[in-house]
This record gives structure tokens, sequence and C-alpha cells, in this order.
């Protein structure tokens, strides 16, 4: 039997078009990872868990034995704090002067990425007199945001001598996780660093979810796992999300009538046209129009004429009885937003954070 639990979107419950999360493949993916690299985990939340709701998917994970939480913003740190998250949460994007009150009353960890930075919390916390935790970020060739590995070491000391700053971990990035030799350079910039304070008793992270996965030598104390946690990028793995809605109407038309703006679909011979309330301001990008295909029950239907802002149109000349409410299914185990993103030459990531818009999500376990 499947559970439901029906969360309010940001604008609106009353859709007949909805995102299912599957939790139960939550816990598989992650008992699946963990058995894997046997290590810490750090579990990435950021974007609201890509898109799938972090409020619903953190406690999940907290149940589930991992050791902190990343979130790209004090906001979303906070999110999870009024959720019941009482897991260590690291903010790994850069914290504004004006929020550090707010973070620190949050326990929220600060990462500490460059000297200008590292003086103005110093300065802060002084003068305030109040301690946070703080993680120190390297960069080692991602040249986006971190201290430079050459500084870190002076850096480093210079935390541990603070008396209001907590250091509780150094970390890194990698730029290309997938291109091994230039990841192998990262590390060796990285372990310049953490040799020199192999002694301290405090997380060393480096690795995203593929070199977790595919390099042992990377995982040190922890590893960092997003993508991976909600099904995408590994066979192995489920997706965790699927997309449907139900048909609005059903209407014929005639062999050469066209379908949707642009007239970019024009029927071949006679045909069976089902709508339903989806499009591109339900985060579907419009460049997927005639290119995808949907299911309705086990039979693939294909999307016909330009996906507009609200809704969506489908060929189901060889569909029987087919009705209006009957549901269409776009995203699936067995229809992968995977595909979609070959289509765009985007990242999964991309697509599935868009989904979140104005879609209500639904929960299950199977």
């Amino acid at each position: 039997m499947t559970v439901t639990h029906r969360t309010q979107s940001q604008t609106s419950t009353q859709r007949d078009s909805w995102l299912e999360i599957n939790l139960a493949a939550l816990e598989r993916n992650y008992n699946k990872i963990k058995d894997i690299i046997k290590t810490d985990i750090m579990a990435i939340v950021k974007a609201d868990a890509y898109g799938h709701g972090a409020t619903a998917i953190c406690p999940i994970l907290q149940s589930l034995n991992v050791k902190s939480f990343g979130v790209a913003t004090v906001d979303e740190g906070i999110a999870l704090r009024k959720a019941g998250i009482k897991l260590p949460i690291l903010i790994l994007g850069a914290t504004p002067l004006w929020s550090y009150e707010t973070c620190i009353q949050n326990k929220l960890s600060i990462t500490i990425y460059s000297k200008e930075q590292l003086e103005q919390l110093k300065k802060f916390t002084s003068e305030n007199k109040l301690k946070t935790a703080v993680q120190l970020k390297i960069d080692t060739g991602m040249n986006r945001l971190g201290m430079d590995y050459k500084e870190a070491n002076n850096i480093i000391n210079e935390l541990l001598e603070d008396k209001y700053l907590v250091l509780e971990g150094i970390f890194s990035h990698l730029a290309h996780s997938k291109d091994y030799e230039f990841s192998k350079i990262q590390k060796e910039r990285f372990d310049e660093v953490v040799e020199k304070h192999k002694n301290l008793k405090i997380p060393k992270h480096l690795a995203n979810s593929h070199a977790a996965i595919n390099y042992p030598e990377f995982r040190y104390d922890m590893v960092r796992t997003g993508i991976a946690l909600y099904g995408q990028e590994f066979n192995f793995l489920e997706q965790l999300i699927s997309l449907k809605g139900r048909i609005t109407e059903i209407h014929q038309v005639k062999a050469r009538e066209s379908v949707s703006y642009d007239r970019t679909w024009t029927a071949k011979k006679d045909s069976v046209i089902a709508t339903i309330p989806i499009g591109y301001a339900d985060g579907i990008d419009w460049r997927l129009s005639n290119k995808i295909f949907g299911a309705y029950q086990s039979t693939k239907i294909k999307q016909v004429g330009n996906i507009t802002m609200d809704q969506m149109m489908f060929d189901i000349s060889d569909i029987k009885d087919a009705k209006v409410n009957d549901t269409i299914t776009l995203l699936s185990k067995e229809l992968p937003i995977s595909n979609w993103a070959e289509i765009l030459n985007t990242l999964t990531y991309e697509l599935i954070c868009r989904l979140k818009l104005r879609l209500p999500r639904i929960y299950t376990r199977d």
C-alpha cells in the first residue's frame, strides 16, 4: 500500500498536476551510498534539497544518521532549524555581515573563505562576545570561493588561536570530479594543507557524490553527497521524483490540423489529443516541445505542439478508453529526467530545481 502526504506548495494545492517524491527510495539510496563509502556523510540539501523539499527530506536523513547538512544560505539553514533539525548545518556559500547574529543564534556553521571575511567575522564576534562554529574553505582549483591553499595553514593557526571562532572543519570543492587527473591535482593541493594539521580532530572533506562513490582515496573523514541521494547520475540509485498531471480535455484533431502556438506540430492523420495542466511556468523547459514522451498507464505517448505556460498536449490516438481526469506521467523511474537533460544538453540538477516553482509535492512510500 502506498501512503501519501500532501504538502502545500508556494502558491496553491488546488492543482491537477503534482510531484510525487518517494521517501522510501531516498532511504534506499542513502543506504546504498553508505555501504559503498563507509564514512561520514554531509547531506547537501541546498536549493530546497534540489527541489525535493528540504523540510521533508532532512528529517528522514537525520533519522538515518547523516553527520551534518550543507545549505547555500542562512535562510535555508533557519528553515531546517524550524523544521526540527538538530544536526550541524554548514552554510556552504557566503554569509553576509548583516546576517551573522541570526546565523549564530540558529547555530549555523559559517564558511570562512577569505582574509577580509575572516577579519570581518572576528571583529563582529569579539565585539559582541559571541562564539560561532566555522569551517575553512580552501580553493584548490575551483576558483569560485575559498582561501588560496598556499595561505591556508596560517589561517588555520589564526582560527585555532581565536577566542570566539571554533574551527569545525576544513574542506575544498572539486571543479570537475569526472576529470580524475585534475581532481588528483586538487587532492594533492588539499593534502598539502591537511597533512600539516592531521592531528586536528575535525572533519576534512573534499569529495562530492561522484568522487565519494568512485574514488576511495578522496573520502577523508567525510564526504558531501547531494545529487546521488536524489537518485541522479548513478544507474544503481533510484530517481525519487515522479511528475504527473490529470487530463483536463480530450479532443479530435483532423489530419493536417496543427496543435498549440506557432503550429510546430501538425497531425499526419486524424488524431486524439489530451491536454494536461503543466507548462513552462511549472519548470518544464519550452525547448522540450515535441521532443519528450509521457506515459498513460504503461503506454508511451508523445508530447505534441509547443509547451505553453500552463499546459501541454499529448497524442493519445493509440489509447483506448482514455477519459478526462485520467493521469499522464511525465517523469518516473521509467521516464528519468536525465532524458530531458540530454535533449537540452544541461544538468539534471538544474531541471529538478526548476520543478519546485508551483507544483504541489506529494510524499510517498512504496
